[in-house]
């Protein structure tokens, strides 16, 4: 039907269109007609085309922005834009129509040359194309995620390792459900482009978990189990139950320039439900400020019993410059990576170089001193492969020690902080009764701290209090069944106050469980030895010697006198020397397996003249230690009222030397 001369089209004006409609007296059919309107002018396609270009457009920005380590707000603003965008888009739809001739306002266009069905089949094309392009794009993401990019636990693509033969046939413990309080700390995950921040996403990792350690009613696995699932592929779940935990906590670290963006997920293991979430997008001074409100946050989430202001002290770093506790953090890697490697002693010398480093920054720092302190007790401990760095001599390094610990002790940030601290300094003084109460002490505050556990043992076998430690030792093998740490403390100790074939059949259950961790293969052999157990000990030597090509001069020594070869053990005790200089704890051992009691006595002498009861202490927990030939020990043993029995002569002892 042709337009009378003079009449107004329905496509020239909206209110003119709407006002005809209403005329009709018909809404229903308004609206029906309205929607064709909104279809012939093509608005609802433009509006999809819309949408998915968008999508894609930020997609193609998320990648470049992360790329130079843009911060959150510009992906943000963008989105932004693109949303502003569309009802532009729409209204721009609804007022212009594409022609032959160019871009028309709809009003200056006669209906009837309209070609708004071509321009409509055009972008039907465009919305076929952007959507295959996201198709695409969401298939390439799914097979990434899955494969080439990290695992779900935020960590680098597993490392192959190499398979450890079969353990002895010894049946593992069922698993029991994990409590509801208990996580696992993951290492956080480095995302920097330049890959240069594994030491901040280490130690962030590690300070959550030391601060989560002061929680009493939350149970947390140690960082060497947690920390081993750098890069694994099992998924959290798995994760967890190997673990025994019911949360899992993993985040990844991303810096560039002076922003750092951490994120961080608290998820529930057995179903993966993300309990909660954060991303902090901040300056680099803002770090400390990242770590407490996480540690303090997931505590919260976790609903444990400390009230916010416990929870608030639980979480504090304990100083307030940047520059301080990037200094510390960057220590705490340098020690973690000096257990595990040859080159240990130079590395915590190192570690310790950055504690002073902190110190000298922040003289208040506590966790700085006490860290720095734990350097020269270990430098006062030649049991230790880690120590002898400093250069300084006995007396230099005991008092570098006293003025570190006195520090600690004043900076103390709780009553548990200080007892801990006194404890140390009562241990090194040996005045073990005072120091295995403050240890105890501290540990009714701080229930989760294994390694000051791990002192207190060290005490009550000094002290011969043999039913005290087996106390400690029944905590370590009930968490041992999923905490690698606590288990390797249990087979570590536990044969010399307890029945060795029951903490020998333990290790070899846990070697089940972590196959190729070569220190449970090293102390479960040494157990087997102890309780008679000789032919299952052999078959963990050539365990052991796929595990570490190199060996190890104390391993070998004792499987040879196991096997009744006492040449082989004294041509590994004369190459000792070349091994590790001052190799007093070795040299030691070996003549006592040897029976060579004059010449182990010797060997100790040294320590003994300097002065400092403490370098013989740790020689107190080996029950075949014979104090009697040193002066200074036999004094202590007085003082604190000890009554050693006779050491006894170790099962796996090498043969005696043939005699003319």
């Amino acid at each position: 039907m042709k337009t009378k001369p003079g009449a107004v089209r329905p496509s020239q004006a909206l209110p003119i269109w709407l006002l005809q409609a209403t005329r009709n007296n018909d809404d229903c059919t308004s609206l029906m007609s309205f929607f064709e309107e909104l279809k012939r002018r093509n608005v609802v396609r433009v509006g999809i085309a819309y949408l998915l270009m968008g999508w894609l457009l930020l997609q193609a920005a998320g990648f470049a922005l992360d790329l130079i380590d843009a911060p959150n707000w510009v992906i943000q603003a963008l989105a932004l834009l693109v949303a502003l965008g569309l009802p532009v888009a729409l209204f721009l739809a609804w007022a212009f129509e594409l022609t032959p001739e160019g871009v028309k306002r709809e009003s200056a266009i006669d209906r009837a040359q309209s070609i708004t069905h071509k321009t409509g089949r055009k972008l039907d094309i465009a919305i076929i194309g952007f959507l295959l392009a996201v198709i695409v794009l969401m298939g390439l993401e799914r097979w990434y995620s899955s494969s080439d990019a990290p695992s779900d636990n935020g960590a680098e693509p597993a490392t192959v390792v190499q398979e450890a033969p079969a353990v002895l046939d010894t049946p593992e413990p069922a698993a029991s459900k994990p409590p509801d309080k208990s996580i696992a700390v993951l290492p956080f995950a480095d995302l920097s482009q330049a890959q240069d921040q594994q030491w901040f996403a280490d130690g962030l990792a590690e300070e959550i978990l030391n601060a989560l350690v002061k929680v009493p009613d939350l149970s947390v696995t140690a960082r060497t189990s947690s920390f081993q699932y750098r890069g694994s592929t099992l998924s959290l779940t798995e994760i967890a139950r190997e673990l025994g935990v019911a949360h899992i906590l993993e985040g990844s670290v991303r810096s560039g320039g002076d922003r750092i963006r951490v994120t961080a997920q608290l998820i529930r293991a057995d179903d993966g439900f993300h309990l909660w979430s954060e991303t902090y997008d901040r300056d680099n001074t803002d770090m400390i400020t990242i770590q407490e409100d996480l540690a303090r946050n997931i505590a919260a989430v976790l609903e444990t019993s400390m009230d916010p202001t416990a929870l608030e002290q639980m979480a504090q770093v304990g100083t307030s410059s940047v520059e301080a506790y990037q200094a510390y953090l960057r220590g705490l890697q340098l020690e973690a990576e000096a257990f595990s490697t040859s080159m240990g002693n130079k590395k915590y010398r190192e570690a310790y170089e950055l504690y002073e480093a902190a110190l000298a920054l922040d003289p208040g720092f506590a966790e700085a001193q006490v860290r720095a302190a734990e350097y020269w007790k270990v430098e006062l401990t030649p049991t230790r492969t880690d120590t002898g760095s400093s250069g300084l001599s006995v007396q230099e390094a005991l008092t570098e020690f006293y003025t570190r610990i006195q520090s600690a002790i004043d900076n103390a940030k709780s009553d548990a902080d200080r007892f801990k601290s006194l404890a140390n300094r009562a241990l090194v003084d040996l005045e073990l009764r005072e120091a295995r109460r403050l240890y105890e002490q501290y540990l009714e505050l701080r229930p989760n701290d294994e390694l000051a556990r791990s002192d207190l043992v060290n005490v009550l076998q000094m002290l011969s209090e043999h039913e005290a430690a087996r106390k400690e030792f029944r905590h370590w093998q009930a968490k041992g069944e999923t905490d690698q740490f606590s288990a390797s403390s249990f087979i570590n100790a536990a044969y010399r106050s307890m029945d060795p074939s029951e903490a020998a059949d333990f290790g070899l259950a846990a070697m089940k469980r972590w196959p190729t961790n070569n220190t449970l293969v090293y102390q479960t052999h040494r157990t087997l030895l102890w309780a008679g157990r000789k032919a299952e000990a052999a078959k963990l030597a050539r365990q052991y010697a796929v595990l570490v090509p190199e060996g190890s001069p104390l391993f070998d020594a004792r499987e040879a006198c196991a096997a009744g070869d006492r040449q082989l053990a004294e041509q590994i005790l004369a190459g000792l020397d070349d091994y590790q200089a001052n190799y007093y704890s070795g040299k030691w051992l070996i003549h006592n397996m040897l029976g060579n009691h004059e010449q182990e006595a010797e060997v100790l002498r040294p320590l003994e003249a300097e002065g400092v009861p403490y370098l013989l202490a740790d020689f107190l927990g080996y029950p075949k230690f014979d104090p009697r030939p040193f002066p200074s020990i036999m004094a202590v043993l007085e003082r604190e009222d000890i009554n050693r029995p006779e050491p006894p002569v170790a099962p796996f002892a090498c043969p005696p030397a043939a005699t003319e």
